[in-house]
């Protein structure tokens, strides 16, 4: 799994840890197999370790992210990528439906990741979603702005982000008729910063301030850690 690992310290050190845990739950849900041949969309695709790995596989990857720079990697270490510049906050469309899409850490550094997952879901058979959570069981959101990332392609593009609860993600992928099973796994755990067993049920009674922006998507008064979820139009155990 060498192309998981970044050498590059932008998108490397930790997120070599996160990368691999992520996609070893795609491999556990799909099987290794399943990907030979497959089209793959990877949205906010950062330098692209993730899509060169499934390439090895067999997949077909297309790169999207907001940045032209990140593309730019991706092409020094693959000149035959196809690559195409989204920003995912705004409206967007492509003329192929893909057999998976690949959305890892995106939504909380999106204002309208509402429109983003319902565009996902209308371009991928299935979708990888993982992202930051609060902590509220109520359909809720708090917006971010403004916070401080170790290097300005780990925040927001356009500087806003949202931390949605889990319920309100669930309701959107109700919204399209969609099936979906969340992974609230141990094995995707990294102790001390991402963390996908915390309950999301259990604190009530929360209210939205819109007029007033988080610093941080990982304040301690909304922090509810991460969740991963398969999304797709059939059963996910019919991809194995």
């Amino acid at each position: 799994m060498n192309e998981l690992i970044e050498e590059n310290p932008i998108f490397g050190d930790f997120f070599n840890e996160w990368r691999i845990k992520r996609v070893n739950k795609l491999l556990e849900v799909f099987g290794k197999d399943w990907f030979k041949g497959k089209t793959v969309l990877e949205l906010g695709c950062a330098f692209g370790n993730v899509g060169l790995y499934l390439e090895t596989l067999g997949a077909d990857v297309t790169y999207s992210d907001a940045r032209q720079e990140c593309l730019d990697e991706v092409l020094k270490k693959n000149p035959n990528a196809t690559t195409i510049r989204i920003d995912q906050d705004s409206e967007w469309h492509l003329d192929e439906t893909f057999d998976l899409v690949v959305h890892f850490g995106i939504s909380y550094n999106l204002k309208n990741w509402q429109q983003d997952i319902i565009n996902a879901i209308k371009h991928g058979k299935f979708v990888a979603l993982e992202t930051a959570v609060n902590k509220f069981s109520n359909e809720i959101e708090f917006p971010i702005k403004n916070y401080s990332y170790s290097h300005e392609y780990h925040g927001a593009f356009n500087n806003v982000g949202s931390l949605a609860s889990v319920a309100l993600f669930e309701k959107t992928f109700d919204s399209q008729g969609a099936k979906y099973k969340r992974y609230d796994d141990a094995d995707l755990n990294i102790s001390g910063c991402t963390i996908y067993t915390y309950p999301c049920d259990k604190i009530k009674g929360a209210k939205a301030h819109n007029e007033v922006y988080l610093t941080a998507w990982a304040d301690p008064k909304v922090s509810g850690g991460r969740k991963f979820w398969i999304i797709g139009e059939q059963t996910w155990q019919n991809t194995k």
